[in-house]
Order: structure tokens, then sequence, then C-alpha cells
């Protein structure tokens, strides 16, 4: 709530500032003076000035609530990719575009299945025909198997079934 009421009279103070520069002014004729000859727009278009660029500072939008530019936070290491290889129970059907062969009919297989506890689990698909058993035994050295998890859960809620 603060982040929006300094947001507020940043805004207010800059739109004021930026109106009272389009406002006609008189210029006065030249009299010297010792006492200081401030017009109320004057002094307000100068405070109005001083008061938004103080708002505007980084620290004003340091309390702000949202989370869409912090790097996310929740994830586990076990399941980082290790090595370049792919990880069965965290890869998504796109990811074995690398592999020749294997889009889109040996990934969507894998990728339809799993969890895996080993690479060699992959050859239990059901369903698999010879040429989708050569193109894994041509990547197996590729494949990696970490624990799944969360990633494993969200590629299999991602999945639209046909």
């Amino acid at each position: 709530m603060r982040f929006i009421s300094t947001f507020s009279v940043a805004a207010i103070a800059t739109i004021a500032s930026t109106a009272v520069a389009f406002a006609p002014t008189v210029i006065p004729k030249s009299v010297t003076s010792t006492c200081l000859d401030v017009t109320r727009r004057d002094l307000l278009a100068v405070v109005g000035g001083c008061i938004g660029a103080a708002a505007m500072t980084p620290q004003a939008f340091a309390a702000s609530s949202t989370t869409f530019f912090e790097p996310e936070k929740l994830f586990e290491p076990a399941q980082m990719r290790q090595g370049g290889k792919v990880d069965l129970n965290s890869a998504f059907v796109g990811d074995y575009m690398s592999f020749p062969g294997m889009f889109p009919h040996a990934a969507g297989k894998i990728a339809s299945h799993g969890p895996y506890k080993v690479v060699s689990d992959i050859y239990k698909i059901e369903g698999l025909t010879d040429n989708d058993k050569v193109q894994f035994k041509k990547y197996e050295k590729y494949f990696t198997v970490n624990p799944a998890g969360r990633a494993f859960n969200e590629r299999i809620n991602a999945r639209v079934s046909t």
C-alpha cells in the first residue's frame, strides 16, 4: 500500500509541474528590489518538481509486492540439467528437437510417460516402434534421469490430451 501512495504522490506532482510549464506566464516589468519576488506558481513548480524527482527514486519501487521480475526461487537443485544432458523426467517434447529422428513420435512417447528411475526405463514404454528404439539407443548417452518432482508434475499437467 505504501508503494501505491508514494507512486500516486509522484504522479500528481509530475503532472502538476508539467501543467505549470505550459501555463501562460506574465513577464513582469524589470524592477529592482531587495525583496524576494516569487510567485506562488513558480514556487509550486519548483517544489512539485523536487517532490516528483525524490519520489521516483529506486527506493520508491523497492516495496513492490510483485515478484514478476524476481527470479524463480522454488527450484530443486536435483532437477537441474547436469552435464548438458536432457532429463527424461522434466523435458518437454520440444526439448528433443535437437536430436534428429526423435521428434515428434519418440519424444512424445517419452514425455507422455514416466516418471523414470533409470534411462533404460524408456525401452519399457508401450507402443514403441523399432525406429523409436533405434533412436533411443542412438541418443541414450545424452539422457539422464533426475528425481521426478515439480518439473515432472508441471510437464504432465501442461499436456493436452486428444
